[in-house]
């Protein structure tokens, strides 16, 4: 059985750490869902194909999660609609997922994507998915975060099938506390999809990304509280490196792996990045998740069922 392998990253001389040895994903996945709750990883849907190629067979609806601390099996849960390009976000204990891309297309006919606006809440105590308000329009491609009491989305796309694309130019904010919930649209100063998102205290970090023109490496900061954007120091490396990064909030400091390897930490002032090492693997589309206060993990991506687990120094 192949295992994920322990990876020390540190910006000094440190001794060589154990192995934390996790299983494989169920299944090969790529643009996926995934988050860490109540010591559980939880991991949704994703493309379990060739790049580039969606059909019903391919992409999935399933739901599983793996005990971090001491798990050796993964636990399948209630599913859903079959979805890739779309991420998790944990709250108060519940897993929230929003919208994401379905091909309506079986294999070999022609490609008929479409993005969903369908919205859930996972109670992990119950078992159950609970609907929430759908999205205004399909959005895929894009991420999600908790900031507060909020959820926000931003970035992504609208597929219509044969009826083209459209790139979103509004984030979305949807109020957990409010009697009737409902999304509220607020404009984003940018076009991009495939980024990472993460949250710090009110703010929400929008990482990277792809443009119609390719590659960006930009940093936009929302904050949910004022509603005003800001910019971020833009992440190291080119601009291709910056297609669908992967990042997580370790010990209050965003963590990001871009698909060249590195590993950079932004700064405790949130001006810069530090390079704190690179992962074993290369990895596009892949998710990642913290695991207590010193290490993240580093899950799937396009052609690998890994788990590689990053530990911070």
């Amino acid at each position: 059985m192949k295992h994920a392998l322990a990876l020390l990253l540190c910006t000094c001389a440190a001794t060589a750490a154990e192995p934390a040895a996790l299983p494989v994903l169920p299944k090969a996945v790529s643009s996926f869902g995934a988050v860490e709750a109540g010591g559980y990883l939880y991991v949704y849907g994703g493309h379990a194909g060739k790049t580039h190629n969606y059909d019903t067979q391919t992409v999935l609806g399933t739901f599983h999660r793996l005990k971090l601390d001491g798990g050796a099996k993964w636990e399948e849960l209630p599913g859903g609609p079959k979805a890739q390009g779309l991420n998790l976000v944990s709250h108060k204990g519940s897993i929230y997922r929003a919208g994401g891309m379905q091909p309506r297309n079986a294999p070999g006919e022609e490609p008929d994507n479409h993005s969903l606006t369908e919205c859930a809440r996972f109670d992990p105590k119950t078992n159950k998915w609970e609907p929430l308000p759908a999205l205004p329009a399909g959005r895929s491609s894009h991420e999600i975060a908790v900031a507060g009491e909020k959820l926000v989305l931003v970035g992504g796309w609208n597929m219509k099938g044969k009826n083209g694309v459209e790139w979103h130019d509004t984030a979305l904010v949807l109020d957990l506390t409010a009697k009737k919930p409902e999304w509220k649209s607020v404009p984003q100063p940018f076009k991009r999809r495939a980024l990472a998102a993460v949250a710090l205290g009110s703010k929400v970090y929008v990482v990277g990304g792809l443009t119609a023109e390719g590659g960006d490496s930009r940093v936009d900061v929302f904050d949910a509280e004022t509603g005003k954007w800001s910019e971020g120091p833009d992440l190291p490396g080119n601009a291709r490196s910056a297609f669908s990064p992967a990042a997580c909030v370790v010990n209050g400091r965003i963590v990001a792996n871009t698909n060249d390897g590195a590993v950079h930490r932004l700064s405790a002032t949130g001006d810069k990045w530090e390079k704190v090492g690179a992962s074993e693997k290369k990895r596009m589309v892949a998710r990642l998740v913290p695991w207590g206060d010193t290490r993240a993990v580093l899950v799937g991506g396009a052609g690998t069922d890994t788990l590689e687990v990053l530990t911070l120094k």
